[in-house]
């Protein structure tokens, strides 16, 4: 064969190897090139060489096929992730990339292979909860899809090795009978409790996330006039003096909902006893700073504890709103999707379906009765095999 360009012989070894240029890294400027040896022919080298110029072009490879994970991650994702996303998201998420960032560190994109991806894989779920890690690891799948579409990889390799499966995670809630119970331990007369008493009773009756409730200020969000409660914005807490009201999780939480009679009285007897001692610009508020999560879920805590009811999260009031809807009003889940600011209606029925067993029994009895019919007095006749045949003998 004659000679080929790229193709040489080792005068040491006897063997033969190629080298081959992908033009250059986009980010560094250096010439990508690519070479391996040991061949035992001009012709296996030849063809090796084809081979990875056909993949690279495949792959619209020619350039960044050398940058490392690392370099990618602060070059490219993370820059293009921080714009396309809420602020609160990016802030929520920059932990877990910088986790990724830690294990990938400076391996190339291109050399990170299934098996390193299975045995990754493999430790998220051994070491975390099922859910935190399927996060983790669709952030993972997210940041090498980004690498396909720049032609850095061919495929996504996450995909390949399959997702990490979602586990049904059931949220605490009170029913309306605990709740009750709940209200009855506050004394309205004490200030503190005065203000957790409406922490409690906000949350339970309009199913507002945590971070929206907290951001709701009287004279922007509230009107207790024509009895609506407006949600604009979460609230983003570093400490007493650094917060700020940023935007909602997501599009569908902006939303205006309606508020019971008795909401809109406890609401005004709370804003006048704030105004006695402050002047508060926020709801839930004890002194004209914001509450913090952590405020509230001691206020469950010992609530429930003077009530001999079980314990739950702040957010698990949002699910006894939706338990209140469903149990005492056999509310629509459009209606609730809405109240509760889902983006799709999946969400609605994949987290509160099992909520709705009493509604299949009212279903049922509801048909019976229905039908009216008169049955026939006269026999069918017709032509066919249908015999029976009673052998069996009748018992004495």
């Amino acid at each position: 064969m004659a000679k080929i360009t790229g193709v040489y012989k080792d005068t040491k070894s006897g063997k033969w190897y190629y080298s081959v240029s992908l033009g250059f890294d986009a980010v560094t400027g250096k010439r990508i090139r690519k070479m391996r040896r040991g061949f035992n022919s001009q012709k296996d080298a030849y063809e090796a060489k084809t081979t990875e110029l056909k993949e690279a072009q495949d792959m619209g490879q020619i350039s960044n096929s050398g940058m490392d994970f690392n370099t990618f991650m602060e070059q490219l994702f993370i820059p293009e992730y921080k714009v396309k996303v809420q602020i609160t998201t990016f802030e929520a998420r920059m932990p877990v990339l910088k986790k990724i960032m830690r294990h990938f560190g400076k391996n190339k994109i291109e050399n990170i292979t299934n098996l390193d991806i299975q045995l990754w894989k493999n430790s998220l779920t051994e070491n975390y909860s099922q859910n935190y890690a399927r996060m983790v690891y669709g952030m993972f799948s997210q940041i090498l899809e980004k690498a396909v579409s720049l032609g850095m990889i061919k495929n996504n390799r996450a995909k390949q090795v399959g997702t990490v499966p979602k586990e049904k995670v059931s949220v605490e809630f009170w029913t309306k009978d605990e709740f009750e119970k709940v209200l009855s331990t506050f004394n309205l007369d004490d200030y503190y409790e005065h203000y957790s008493f409406v922490i409690i009773w906000l949350y339970f009756m309009t199913g507002l996330r945590v971070n929206e409730a907290t951001a709701l200020r009287w004279s922007e969000e509230v009107d207790l006039v024509k009895g609506t409660i407006t949600i604009n914005h979460s609230l983003r807490l570093k400490n007493k003096n650094d917060w700020s009201l940023g935007p909602t999780k997501t599009k569908a939480a902006l939303r205006t909902i309606a508020i019971d009679s008795d909401t809109v009285s406890i609401l005004n007897a709370w804003q006048k006893r704030q105004q006695q001692l402050y002047d508060i610009k926020m709801v839930l508020s004890y002194d004209g700073s914001p509450t913090w999560k952590s405020t509230i879920a001691r206020i469950i805590k010992r609530h429930a504890k003077l009530a001999g009811v079980k314990s739950i999260q702040a957010k698990g009031l949002r699910h006894s709103h939706a338990s209140f809807l469903i149990n005492e009003y056999n509310v629509n889940p459009l209606i609730i999707k809405d109240r509760l600011g889902h983006e799709d209606i999946k969400t609605t029925l994949s987290t509160y379906s099992h909520l709705y067993p009493n509604v299949n029994f009212e279903i049922a009895n509801n048909m019976a009765g229905s039908i009216n019919y008169t049955l026939s007095k006269n026999k069918t006749k017709f032509n066919g095999n249908q015999h029976f045949k009673n052998n069996q003998k009748k018992p004495r």
